[in-house]
């Protein structure tokens, strides 16, 4: 998935805007669908989530992107999926959480430190961002929660990219709006 630029074209498309990003917490109803939330931190200190329920195991891709732009070069949010069965984290990874963790769950934490970040193009829709890399997570049923935080409590843009499948029947969501402002 992470070397097709496919699936970056596809991810805003499918899960273009969603309602509710910037007030802490988005519900998605069927996460196996390619979702991509938009979010962004005002002051650096807002913790954002993604809540999701699986009726059946399944293994998820995510990915954390930040916009290739002047004053991003240290914006390094991060994010942890947490849920039932996900190992259960080292004294360092709590720590670093924004919040404790429910009872008898775990997590996958992607510290966004890789050095240096990916950068990737998605040639169809001319975005360039930072990557933390794609993952494939296998999850169990059940309930489940993205955080995606800044530890360094640094403003910024950011799209958490997760899901699969491909679902149209919504639209475009207004991605192509200024489709022909960017150049190669």
């Amino acid at each position: 998935m992470r070397s097709s630029s496919f699936w970056l074209l596809l991810l805003p498309l499918v899960g273009a805007h969603q309602p509710g990003a910037n007030e802490g917490i988005t519900e998605v109803e069927d996460a196996t669908i390619s979702y991509a939330i938009y979010g962004d931190f005002p002051t650096g200190s807002e913790l954002r989530e993604v809540h999701f329920t699986l009726p059946t195991p399944y293994a998820l891709p995510f990915e954390l992107l930040v916009p290739h732009i002047a004053g991003n070069e240290d914006f390094r949010p991060v994010y942890a999926v947490v849920g039932p069965g996900l190992p259960l984290p080292t004294a360092d990874q709590v720590a670093l959480l924004p919040k404790a963790l429910p009872e008898g769950w775990g997590l996958f934490l992607d510290q966004n430190d890789n050095d240096p970040r990916d950068v990737v193009f998605e040639g169809f829709l001319r975005r360039v961002s930072w990557s933390t890399g794609t993952i494939a997570i296998p999850l169990r049923e059940g309930e489940h929660q993205i955080w995606i935080w800044s530890p360094e409590q640094t403003p910024g843009e950011f799209v958490m990219g997760f899901g699969v499948e491909e679902d149209f029947s919504g639209g475009f969501g207004g991605v192509f709006e200024d489709w022909g402002t960017y150049a190669y």
